[in-house]
């Protein structure tokens, strides 16, 4: 194949990533995405089996059928070279993103084995002959077959599936990126707090930002910072800022955000500014509200910090709102 055919399947392999992150509800975008470093039952194994394999499959027949009719006939050849392209583009992401940790390999590989099968059959059978795309639904036997599988794909989506394998894999993330920013940025977060429940709120809003910014996400943000000039979140803490900040130096700043804001809020409820019910649960909430806005935000930031606070703090934690003529 030509370098010009190559490029143009290696950018529809790239097409197709973001089209099925798009359709998971799991993109890659400028928002923060949905992939959950938690533990979620997963109650639809038909449906995301046909989403990660058979959804490349289709994304081959319709791209080859477009590129047919604008009598582009060259770059179909070897066409299932396109979702090899989009396996590759998807591992390296996953891999330069941190998310090795949380995925589980033999799946992935099961997955990838399935794509690469279908395509090159589909290809070889259907794209390469030019063959008429649409189903034949002309035969009775056609259709009793299409409500044989539907009627299976009901009955597999049932199915839930044993969730020991993926608590391991998030629990064994979980503390590895605990310990590796404790060992970074520990001096800080222990120098700032000498509350635990704020400590490990803030390597919660550490972790959950690096997961949602990894390394090469702050390359892009601060090479877009350097060229436009205009004040954007930097850092493995993502702080709003008008100057170039380190890794290191966010996390300064984003602790002193947390700090503020604990006190500001704690100040008012000492004053009677605030409910009388008020009480840590929502001065957390606060917290990362102003530090974030966003109900998902929000609600994946509170999670972990449970999680945190069970984990590494031993539920050793002495409350930040004390109730009123409590010194």
């Amino acid at each position: 194949m030509t370098i010009d055919i190559i490029c143009v399947q290696i950018i529809l392999g790239i097409l197709l990533f973001f089209i099925i992150n798009w359709i998971g509800k799991h993109s890659y975008s400028i928002g923060y995405i949905s992939i959950s470093i938690f533990v979620r039952a997963e109650e639809a194994p038909a449906f995301n089996y046909i989403i990660r394999v058979l959804t490349p499959i289709v994304y081959l027949i319709l791209a080859a059928t477009a590129l047919y009719a604008l009598n582009l006939d060259k770059y179909v050849v070897n066409f299932y070279f396109v979702n090899l392209y989009y396996i590759i583009f998807r591992l390296i992401f996953n891999l330069f993103t941190g998310r090795g940790l949380l995925l589980n390999w033999y799946r992935q590989v099961l997955y990838w084995a399935s794509i690469m099968l279908f395509s090159y059959i589909t290809y070889k059978k259907i794209i390469f002959s030019k063959t008429n795309i649409l189903p034949d639904f002309t035969t009775i036997a056609n259709e009793l077959w299409i409500i044989i599988l539907v009627f299976l794909f009901h009955l597999v989506n049932k199915i839930e599936l044993p969730q020991e394998g993926t608590i391991r894999r998030k629990e064994k993330y979980l503390e590895e990126v605990y310990y590796k920013f404790k060992r970074i940025y520990g001096d800080i977060i222990e120098s700032k707090f000498q509350n635990n429940r704020l400590k490990a709120l803030a390597y919660s809003i550490l972790i959950y930002e690096n997961f949602n910014r990894p390394k090469l996400a702050r390359y892009i943000e601060n090479l877009k910072f350097r060229l436009t000039g205009k004040p954007h979140t930097l850092g493995v803490m993502q702080f709003y800022t008008n100057k170039m900040i380190s890794d290191y130096e966010s996390v300064e700043l984003g602790t002193d955000k947390i700090l503020n804001t604990s006190n500001r809020h704690i100040k008012e409820y000492n004053e009677g500014k605030k409910d009388g019910y008020y009480n840590d649960w929502q001065l957390i909430s606060d917290i990362i509200s102003d530090y974030n806005s966003g109900e998902k935000y929000q609600s994946g930031v509170n999670e972990l910090h449970t999680l945190i606070e069970d984990k590494f703090y031993n539920n050793d934690i002495e409350s930040l709102i004390k109730p009123k003529g409590e010194k």
